[in-house]
Formats: C-alpha cells, sequence, structure tokens
C-alpha cells in the first residue's frame, strides 16, 4: 500500500515518539542486522534514523533478536524520504528494496 505524502509527517512524529519513549536500556538492545543483496551487513543501533551503507545493492534482509520495529526510506532522511517497508523482527524480502535509511525503534 503507497503512503501518501501527507500522512508521512503523522508517521514520522509516530515513529519518533515510539523511540523516545523507549527507556536507555531499551534503546541500547534496540539493535537491528540489515544484510545487502551484496552479503554485506550492517548493524545498526540505538534507535532513531539512521543512514544505510551505500554501494551494496538493495536490502534483502532485516533481522532483530528482540523483535525490534523498523521502517526502510527511500533517501539518506527519515523525514521528507518516501517509506519503503515496515515490519518488526526477522523480515526477509523476496525483491531487494533500495533504501537509504532505515528508522528503529
Amino acid at each position: 500500500m503507497p503512503i501518501r505524502p501527507q500522512n508521512l509527517a503523522t508517521m514520522s512524529a509516530t515513529i519518533a515518539g515510539a523511540v523516545s519513549g523507549l527507556t536507555s536500556e531499551e534503546k541500547d538492545s534496540s539493535t537491528v542486522r540489515v544484510v545487502f543483496e551484496s552479503g554485506f551487513e550492517q548493524d545498526v543501533r540505538n534507535g532513531g534514523c539512521r543512514t544505510l551503507t551505500t554501494g551494496q545493492g538493495g536490502v534483502v534482509e532485516v533481522a532483530s533478536e528482540a523483535g525490534t520495529r523498523f521502517a526502510l526510506f527511500a533517501g539518506t532522511s527519515c523525514q521528507g524520504s518516501r517509506a519503503l517497508a515496515s515490519g518488526s523482527g526477522n523480515v526477509r524480502f523476496g525483491d531487494p528494496v533500495l533504501a537509504g535509511a532505515i528508522v528503529i525503534g
């Protein structure tokens, strides 16, 4: 389902609220592993918006032992960029997602 531009501000605020509502211990344990087409793996920690490594192809998997929620965005910023995929826990994509940033928490 496409996300309309007018809903991005609400979604970003919701994600930011979820991250800010975590205790510091929960934020420290909010780690996800992002796996790219090339096989490169990037660990992303501590919630909030993080830029993904470039030049590795699309994201094929997002893994989290704690079942952490995430959202992948088209640009290198989470605000103003189009959300491409979201979920929680371990997710494997059939088609690689060409994302530039991720929000976790």
